[in-house]
């Protein structure tokens, strides 16, 4: 997925998000809604390491050139460390 679209995406899901945490001010033990934003925000995380990913070019970098950052990406990703 390209960058731009990227962050496009991600300015939605936060805004979305925003709009749910404000309903879950309104209702706290809506268990919908506290499904929906875990769902939003396992989604947002995905985004931005999508993000991430998408940057480390740029940066000079790559999975590859740093083990420590690939391994830190993929405990992020399925919470098992290497």
């Amino acid at each position: 997925m390209e960058l731009q679209t990227l962050q496009e995406a991600l300015k939605v899901e936060i805004q979305v998000h925003q709009k749910l945490v404000a309903q879950m001010k309104q209702d706290p033990q809506n268990a919908d809604l506290k499904k929906q934003l875990h769902e939003l925000q396992a989604k947002i995380t995905a985004l931005s390491e999508k993000q991430l990913w998408n940057l480390l070019p740029c940066m000079g970098l790559s999975e590859a050139s740093s083990p420590a950052l690939r391994n830190t990406l993929t405990v992020s990703r399925t919470g098992k460390s290497h």
